[in-house]
């Protein structure tokens, strides 16, 4: 079974800067995809897209093709 995350992306400043995260400019999200094979959740891939329904899309796409198996 798998299952994925999406966030938008943020950089972390370096610690001269204060060491904060701000977002990414322009906006970018990332998508997480886990796996349980192994009866442990693991992260099996990592996406970034552009908007919101591409990483959505894409990152259903990669939940569907592992539960065809």
């Amino acid at each position: 079974m798998r299952k994925h995350r999406i966030f938008s992306a943020k950089y972390q400043l370096s610690k001269q800067l204060g060491g904060k995260e701000v977002p990414a400019i322009p906006g970018m999200y990332h998508a997480e995809i886990f796996d349980d094979k192994s009866g442990i959740w693991e992260r099996t891939a990592f996406l970034t897209r552009n908007t919101y329904n591409d990483v959505l899309q894409i990152a259903e796409e990669y939940v569907k093709i592992g539960q065809d198996k």
